[in-house]
């Protein structure tokens, strides 16, 4: 059980969700023959990869379901339910009910989710509060989750200093191999990610982490009047140049679709025209809201 839901947890954080799932159905049969704990986990496990999917409703049944299995117990592993619950609910716009459950958290968890429930109300100053005086009880991965919601308070008040607590917070993502993590903490991270990305000396990781963070903000609600749609549509080879857009310079979009560098700016000018914008940054969020990339 342990070895199925920690292969499972790698291929979540690499954002390979078929085998997340798979695995995570596996760790749930084992579980069924009579591990209500390990049962539990699994159908938490199973609710964030269905989040992943971006099916939170589903999400949230699995989360009901797994609380129904430790239903009159006073366990701890409880409050793991109440945390992603919270996350979720967050996710939805829903405010009230991750405050309440986050009274139910740990003092660390606790801290945690008060800093993102202010920041999804836009107190910035409130969720910097609420993470100063690290705990020294964090996993890596939580300490992590906490430098990423620094860096998204810092992007919220506009600070000068966001590049390098964005560029602190990407090396502990680094180092753990936590992409998923670094994409979906915050939605100010994820869009900055997109917005910021710098193709010059493209890595693999920084690759997938930009893909990973379009593929999120994709997902996310709409907000009104963002969908409006281009002047008219794309042509196919201004698609295809626009797909290569957030991770590719010019001579890296010339090379990999066998035409000059000349075509390429031709294209872009073309596709900024379209999408009513003057910038590479601002083509990317645009196209993003568009469901263009």
């Amino acid at each position: 059980m342990h070895y199925l839901r920690a292969l499972a947890g790698l291929a979540l954080e690499r954002r390979d969700l078929d085998t997340a799932e798979q695995l995570t159905e596996q760790a749930l049969s084992v579980s069924e023959r009579g591990w209500p704990a390990f049962q539990f986990l699994a159908l938490l496990d199973r609710a964030g990869i269905w989040a992943a999917r971006g099916q939170v409703r589903d999400a949230l049944t699995s989360i009901e379901t797994a609380r129904l299995v430790l239903a009159g117990t006073e366990s701890a592993l409880l409050a793991r339910a109440d945390e992603l619950e919270g996350q979720l609910r967050l996710s939805l716009g829903d405010l009230r009910t991750p405050a309440e459950l986050a009274g139910r958290l740990p003092a660390a968890h606790r801290a945690l989710m008060l800093a993102q429930i202010a920041l999804a109300a836009g107190n910035d100053h409130a969720a910097h509060q609420n993470l100063q005086s690290p705990p020294k009880e964090l996993s890596p991965r939580r300490a992590l989750v906490r430098q990423l919601l620094l860096a998204a308070a810092a992007i919220s008040r506009g600070d000068p200093m966001t590049a390098g607590i964005m560029a602190a917070a990407l090396r502990i993502g680094r180092l753990g191999g936590f992409r998923h993590t670094v994409v979906t903490t915050a939605p100010q991270v994820t869009s900055y990610l997109v917005e910021h990305s710098t193709p010059a000396h493209p890595d693999p990781f920084t690759e997938q982490l930009i893909g990973s963070a379009i593929e999120v903000r994709a997902a996310q609600p709409d907000t009104p009047g963002s969908r409006r749609r281009t002047a008219e549509p794309l042509t196919a080879a201004e698609a295809r140049v626009l797909k290569l857009l957030p991770t590719s310079t010019y001579p890296q979009i010339a090379a990999a679709l066998y035409i000059s560098r000349s075509t390429v700016k031709t294209h872009l000018q073309s596709v900024y025209h379209k999408l009513g914008v003057a910038s590479r940054a601002e083509a990317i969020e645009r196209a993003v809201d568009l469901r263009l990339l």
